[in-house]
């Protein structure tokens, strides 16, 4: 723990028992029921300060247990009120970046409660997310229920804070819990907003995994003399930004492994190299995850009947509802589960017994990179993840993130692991179908976007890519048309631009009778279309015949004979080293004599 006093003050003890000012019997009883014995150095570092009268700032690793950290002291600093919340006020606010991490925070917060005796003041709170509730619904749940606590994302927060019926008067804490991603996506002003709004005698607590120079503008706006608390984890003497119970590894693989090596990982069994109850598989893009949930939901019933794999798969452009729904189900599963998803599952949810992280891809900034990884190794779990990297450029990464005090070590895999690339069922399975080649396509093109946005523009440059191996790995039928290939050279392009047998297109039909009904509409137009354009082009070039086309052969003839006119008469000039006048009446004679045999061709042609 660092601070702003002279010298870090080291933990003397990481038992719930000896927190100072002493827990609330039925706080310290609900924590110990919940399975933790001790407490995580992040929360014996800030309970004592955040339950008294301190503002925090708190920087640690993800996984170190920031949670507990902040709703303890936020519902002791209230049970010590001792008095009714009135209808309009609060006690306390916790915002956060995500929808889901908010119902996860409120989550937490409600199993804390169900410990409250029956003979004492009942605690409430409030989630405000937005979504398909609307505000005057919040506004009126709020007047209704009087929640002492309210647990919410920052838009819905301002809206109901701007109500008339709504006072800040009586709040005692704010806690702002990943607070580099709130900048990240934008929430600065919301915030100063939210600071305008709020009293300024509370205490606030700012939690996050990295304390950017953005969130230091923060802290100096909204917190008063905060005590800055960094909890460190080493290993063997070394500094590193990961919890010590999470291992990383990474993977040096050609782009035709990634699918092979992936599926091996995931459906060894007892036999996995990495086992788990429950795998999250990121990937770079939202179509990305559409395409390969899929995909690979069929190559496991086709190749892997046996597997009791569950998939499942989430992205943000999934509406709220749809989203929270799959997290439930793979939160609760009590089957071996994976998770096929974006960077929108990367940050702040804590989703039990998460074993392994795969990352078919780094994320393009490198912070998201350890927030990914540390769904696994949580709470003093033991977990592992995996990152692949392309052979070449990518391979860099690995020094990367050593600086950034992220150690991996590399797993070398055996080529039995990937030998099946499975390339002959994937062109099957595109073929019946061919919206799963849009999807493809869609999912290859929207890569090639993401690869671009890398802030390490080092080692992710895009030249260094083998992009027509990349293109077969997605099951392309050919190549798409876009400025990006046109770095390939063209001798590396295959003939017509096809990664396979050529196939009719005109004859690739969708599985849907509408969109295939539609698709023949859109063709039959099309070859209509075609065959006019040449209708016009012929009857366009027949009138042409014996007007334009004859003219434009003068033109072209004249401009030829007055160059040709030019030169012979400089020619004349500088042979008979005769002055400019002599040279002008040489070329006026030269003139009369090309006008006169153009007239005499004229006359014959009239005969």
């Amino acid at each position: 723990m660092s601070g702003n006093t002279p010298a870090a003050k080291k933990i003397a003890s990481r038992a719930w028992e000896d927190v100072s000012p002493s827990l609330t019997p039925w706080v310290l009883e609900a924590v110990q029921s919940f399975g933790f014995t001790q407490m995580t150095p992040v929360q014996a570092s800030v309970l004592p300060l955040f339950t008294g009268n301190k503002d925090v700032v708190v920087e640690a690793v993800t996984g170190s247990g920031k949670t507990l950290a902040f709703l303890i002291p936020l519902i002791e600093r209230i049970i010590k009120l001792d008095e009714p919340v009135r209808a309009g006020y609060m006690n306390g606010i916790i915002i956060s970046p995500t929808r889901e991490l908010a119902e996860q925070i409120h989550s937490v917060l409600k199993s804390l409660f169900d410990f409250i005796p029956e003979d004492s003041p009942r605690l409430r709170s409030q989630l405000l997310i937005g979504g398909d509730t609307p505000v005057h619904t919040d506004l009126k749940n709020f007047l209704s229920s009087k929640p002492h606590i309210l647990v919410a994302t920052p838009g819905r927060l301002i809206e109901l804070l701007k109500a008339n019926q709504v006072k800040t008067s009586a709040l005692d804490a704010l806690v702002l819990d990943e607070a580099d991603r709130l900048l990240d996506l934008g929430f600065d002003r919301s915030i100063n907003a939210l600071f305008n709004l709020l009293p300024k005698q509370r205490r606030t607590g700012l939690f996050s995994a990295t304390i950017t120079d953005a969130v230091g503008q923060l802290v100096r706006v909204g917190l008063r003399n905060p005590v800055k608390v960094v909890v460190k984890v080493t290993s063997a003497g070394t500094e590193q930004r990961t919890p010590s119970t999470l291992g990383i590894s990474y993977a040096k693989v050609v782009p035709s492994q990634k699918l092979p090596l992936l599926i091996n990982l995931i459906t060894n069994g007892d036999k996995a190299v990495f086992p788990y109850r429950k795998a999250i598989v990121y990937f770079p893009t939202c179509i990305g995850v559409t395409y390969y949930h899929s995909l690979i939901n069929d190559l496991l019933k086709e190749k892997y009947p046996d597997s009791d794999i569950e998939i499942f798969s989430m992205h943000g452009k999934l509406p709220s509802g749809p989203r929270r729904k799959t997290l439930g189900r793979f939160t609760d599963t009590v089957k071996q589960a994976v998770l096929f998803t974006t960077d929108v599952a990367a940050r702040g949810l804590d989703i039990p017994e998460v074993d392994v992280v795969f990352q078919l891809d780094p994320p393009t900034e490198p912070s998201a990179f350890l927030h990914r990884a540390g769904r696994a190794g949580r709470a003093g779990r033991a977990g592992h993840g995996i990152v692949f990297l392309h052979i070449g450029r990518e391979e860099d990464f690995v020094d990367f993130m050593e600086v950034k005090k992220v150690h991996m070590s590399e797993y070398v895999f055996e080529e039995e692991q990937v030998k099946d690339n499975h390339s002959e069922f994937v062109r099957k399975w595109i073929l019946e179908d061919r919206n799963k080649h849009d999807q493809a396509l869609r999912a290859f093109v929207s890569f090639i976007r993401f690869y671009t946005k890398h802030t390490a523009t080092s080692i992710f440059r895009l030249p260094n890519l083998d992009l027509v191996a990349l293109a077969k790995s997605y099951g392309l039928l050919r190549l798409p048309k876009m400025p990006e290939l046109k770095s390939v050279p063209e001798a590396d392009l295959p003939e017509g631009g096809w990664l396979g047998e050529k196939i009719d297109m005109d004859d690739y039909k969708y599985a849907n009778p509408q969109k295939e009904a539609s698709r023949l509409e859109d063709l039959e137009a099309h070859r209509q279309e075609t065959k006019n354009k040449k209708k016009r082009d012929f009857i366009k070039i027949s009138n042409e015949a014996w007007s334009a086309k004859s003219e434009r052969k003068e033109i072209r003839e004249e401009r030829r004979n007055k160059r040709q006119t030019r030169v012979q008469a400089k020619a004349i000039a500088e042979a008979a080293e005769s002055s400019d006048s002599e040279a002008e009446v040489d070329w006026k004679e030269l003139v009369q004599q090309k006008k006169k045999k153009k007239t005499d061709v004229a006359s014959f042609a009239d005969l």
